[in-house]
């Protein structure tokens, strides 16, 4: 097996995408879970050339590995590992470096350690992918941060190599990390969703090719094609109109630059999910009419005049008694009273009101990404109708539903080494 060749054909390509995919499918299968893994720079080698026989001696990151995810298993150790240049989810561990310091605040540094179980020399591990012949092509290799378990190597920083017969040397060339993602891994059914990729390191340039399968025909789709911006490319679809059923998602990174990047591509399969209700987005809405608590009463009618007549009659003071002679006398008095009273209560009705608020959808997650050494690598593109194009892509059409299938439910980052 030699080094990967330039897949400028779009028939080359989509075979070679084909088998990779079958054995893919098959090694989902048989490898754990795993959570994405993250790119967080480079590392020197020293030396920074040598013979594949005696490898490298001792290696230092660019910068500190970050927090862990669980605060109560720190990183302790870096594990430096070769990459399977058809599929970079699966490394092969080749040596630790044990850190001078806490891996939170110092960088990885110090000699390697390739004393351990499951442990092999570089040369090892290149002819466990190239059983014979030249090993002549470019790899990748991975420090990563590991905790005192040996779990997921989630964290990693990553170099270059080139080997040249029996010998090899460090490049300037960087390994791309891609991973996709929505804001949802189930987008509800009948939905217009987002597609987002983000290449690792986020300075390089260049485009990604987003692609799926047609659910009708099986054949390949594409979404789209975008340029990345500041690391970073989208594109829409719309999901299917069948509960659970899977749509799956292959980005390709094409770089600006392949002298400066690798070219690299990932699998990511979304489930549809339950239609979702549209909320309310926040209008008011009075919660009741408005009704005066009581309407204005006088509290009197109001006179203008007196309420007694006044009497001119003249009113004898004394009753004539026996012998007495009456003696009249004229005396008069006119009262008179009068009131006017009035008043108005009441109090003014109240009104109030409520908006509604409409939910937010939720996150997506990620995937770990692909970057295949070796070939500027090209966008993909379903051509032609030549016996050979069909057939591969037949071939990438039933991978990609196989393959799609098996990571909804596994993951994995390394493969087990005895």
């Amino acid at each position: 097996m030699h080094q990967v060749t330039p897949l400028r054909s779009p028939v080359a390509l989509l075979t070679a995408l084909a088998l990779l995919c079958g054995a893919l499918a098959l090694v989902l299968g048989l490898s754990t879970p795993a959570s994405a893994v993250t790119r967080h720079g480079g590392f020197t080698t020293d030396p920074a050339t040598g013979t594949l026989a005696a490898g490298l001696t001792s290696v230092t990151a660019d910068g500190p590995c970050p927090a862990p995810a669980e605060a109560d298993k720190p990183y302790v150790k870096g594990v430096l590992a070769l990459v399977h240049p058809g599929d970079p989810t699966l490394t092969a561990p080749i040596a630790e470096a044990a850190p001078g310091g806490p891996l939170g605040t110092t960088p990885i540094s110090g000699p390697l350690t390739g004393s351990g179980a499951g442990y092999a020399t570089l040369q090892d591990r290149l002819r466990e992918l190239v059983p014979s012949g030249p090993l002549d092509g470019r790899y990748e290799l991975r420090l990563s941060c590991e905790t005192a378990d040996s779990e997921a190597r989630a964290a990693y920083f990553s170099r270059m190599i080139e080997v040249t017969g029996e010998n090899w040397s460090s490049i300037g060339q960087q390994a791309t990390n891609l991973k996709v993602g929505s804001d949802s891994a189930t987008p509800p059914v009948s939905r217009a969703f987002p597609i987002r990729a983000e290449i690792e390191p986020a300075a390089a340039a260049g485009t990604v090719t987003f692609l799926t399968l047609d659910e009708a025909t099986g054949e390949i789709k594409e979404l789209g094609t975008e340029d990345l911006v500041d690391g970073k490319a989208e594109v829409t679809a719309t999901m299917h109109d069948t509960v659970n059923a899977s749509f799956p998602v292959l980005a390709q990174y094409t770089p600006a630059d392949p002298a400066a990047y690798t070219p690299s591509q990932v699998l990511e399969t979304f489930m549809a999910g339950p239609a979702v209700t549209p909320s309310p987005t926040g209008t008011p809405t009075p919660t009741g009419t408005p009704t005066p608590t009581g309407t204005p009463t006088p509290t009197g009618t109001p006179t203008d005049g007196p309420t007694d007549e006044p009497t001119d009659e003249p009113t004898p003071t004394d009753t004539p008694g026996t012998g007495a002679t009456p003696t009249p006398t004229e005396s008069g008095s006119a009262s008179g009273s009068g009131s006017a009273s009035g008043g108005t209560t009441g109090t003014t009705g109240g009104l109030s009101g409520s908006s509604g608020a409409g939910d937010s959808g939720p996150t997506g997650s990620g995937s770990t990404g692909a970057s295949p050494q070796g070939g500027s690598g090209g966008t993909l593109a379903a051509t032609g109708a030549a016996s050979a194009a069909s057939a591969a892509l037949g071939a990438l059409s039933l991978c990609l539903l196989g393959a799609a299938a098996v990571i909804t439910v596994r993951r994995r980052t390394a493969v087990a080494r005895p």
